[in-house]
């Protein structure tokens, strides 16, 4: 009787653990499955030029982090229109005092560079608003979506964002039909 007790254990012991190596292998499957969805999104984004990258942390040029509230500092690059609003801290060369960067306006000289061993992106460009104020922007986007951001200006010190990338979803254009006219 002992015997076919221990029997039946041991089966019960070797399904469990099969089960669960492939309920594991499954888990891996999914989040390779996940991790080459984001990559492809990310890849969309930069191509397409429909992106927002929030930042998390802002660094100083000569040493010193803040964290920073994602929904309140970002970048939003929308085809040609491009809006950079963010904290800044740090040596300023204007009379008045700058505390935040605030600007709406276009992203001229858009330059991409992929690197397709590391599976990364450098984005450079200009954005200039109707005024005289403009910013030289520089992006580098890892495949997973974690970014780097530096920003320039006349009346700033470089300053550096680390950050996240969200693909912005395409909006469906209206018809002609669905335009009402009054």
């Amino acid at each position: 009787m002992k015997k076919l007790l221990t029997i039946i254990i041991t089966l019960l012991v070797i399904s469990s653990c099969t089960t669960t190596k492939e309920a594991k292998s499954a888990r891996a499957e999914l989040r390779k499955d996940k991790k080459l969805a984001d990559q492809v999104m990310v890849k969309n984004a930069v191509e397409s030029r429909r992106f927002l990258v929030k930042f998390d942390r802002i660094y100083f040029r000569y040493g010193g982090i803040i964290e920073l509230i994602p929904r309140a500092n970002y970048l939003i690059v929308d085809r040609d229109k491009a809006i950079l609003n963010t904290a800044y801290m740090g040596r300023q060369f204007d009379i008045k005092a700058i505390a935040a960067i605030d600007i709406r306006g276009r992203a001229l000289d858009y330059a991409v560079t992929d690197n397709l061993s590391k599976g990364s992106y450098e984005i450079k460009m200009k954005v200039k608003n109707n005024g005289s104020s403009s910013f030289d922007v520089f992006v580098r986007i890892s495949k997973d979506g974690s970014c780097t951001t530096s920003v320039s200006n006349l009346k700033i010190d470089d300053v550096t964002y680390d950050g996240y990338l969200i693909p912005l979803k395409d909006q469906p254009s209206a018809t002609p039909e669905e335009v009402n006219p009054i």
